[in-house]
């Protein structure tokens, strides 16, 4: 099997998005546009003539070079044909290793390795379909959600289509960037330049939920990537909260979409309380594994745990 380490600078881009796009467990966050967005220089492990691919994002600290996974990217790891197997995940990872002492990854839903090298925690993401009519994904519903949306009914909300996608980023950050350590401004920035990217290309779409004096309450951006839609950026105010408005967004969203060939991506979550939310709309638990290894010499690994 010839998997062949790609330096950054090597990588055939055109050729790299056509093994994305016709991988079975393509993603949007594996497309260089967006790679090069959020991890800046990036090497890659290749099979063949791009057959199979795994990004390699990598920094540096201590004079030590290792594997992260940067912000607004859940999952990366191998993409292949649907006849390459599993086999091939470990054969990557394997060359991942010897290249690097320190891993901390996320794999895609599709990567199910068995080797033991290394340990691995598998973590939610919840998935619905569109593709039926909005009476039959409200049938779903349990009683507790049909209650939550009562209340939401008396609060007059509106929901709004809107092409302010920066706004959204600008009202995330205020929210939630004091929870979320990792996620730098840089990396606001950088992710408001892939929204600006997908907005000119029509593949972003951005919904607000306003209170009945016009306030917003609720807001996300969702990507467009194939037949998936990304929850990027929900967020609620705490206005928002009393008034029910984040179940009165995803259902309007999912009025708005059903009956469409979408898969909604809700990215998440292994918290519970946002896990728990989620469950209230009968989603699908597609689940990816996190990743890691720590073979730094010991004085380091004490830095690394």
């Amino acid at each position: 099997m010839n998997i062949r380490y790609v330096p950054y600078q090597e990588i055939d881009k055109i050729e790299w998005d056509r093994c994305i796009n016709r991988s079975m467990n393509t993603l949007i966050y594996a497309k260089a546009f967006y790679l090069d967005a959020m991890a800046g220089k990036w090497d890659a492990l290749v099979l063949n003539n791009y057959e199979a691919v795994m990004p390699l994002t990598l920094r540096k600290k201590w004079g030590i070079t290792y594997l992260y996974q940067p912000a607004f990217t859940q999952q990366l790891g191998v993409f292949f044909s649907e006849s390459e197997g599993n086999e091939i995940v470990e054969a990557f990872l394997a060359q991942a290793v010897s290249h690097f002492k320190f891993i901390e990854i996320n794999l895609n839903y599709q990567n199910r390795p068995t080797q033991k090298k290394g340990s691995f925690s598998a973590r939610n993401n919840f998935v619905v379909s569109l593709s039926k009519s909005y009476e039959d994904i409200r049938q779903t519903y349990p009683g507790f959600t049909i209650k939550h949306l009562k209340r939401a009914a008396k609060a007059k909300l509106t929901y709004e289509a809107s092409t302010n996608y920066l706004s959204v980023v600008k009202l995330y950050k205020k929210l939630y960037q004091h929870r979320m350590a990792h996620i730098k401004d840089d990396d606001f920035h950088n992710f408001s330049s892939i929204c600006k990217k997908l907005f000119e290309q029509n593949e972003l779409i951005v919904r607000n939920v306003l209170s009945e004096a016009g306030e917003v309450m609720a807001a996300g951006i969702f990507l467009l990537d194939r037949n998936r839609m990304y929850n990027m950026t929900s967020c609620i105010t705490q206005q928002g909260k009393k008034l029910q408005a984040n179940y009165f967004f995803f259902d309007e969203l999912i009025r708005e979409f059903s009956n469409s060939a979408f898969l909604l991506d809700l990215e998440g979550s292994d918290i519970k309380g946002i896990a728990d939310f989620y469950n209230h709309f009968i989603p699908e638990n597609q689940p990816y594994q996190f990743f890691k290894i720590n073979n730094l010499p010991p004085v380091l690994r004490l830095f690394k745990k």
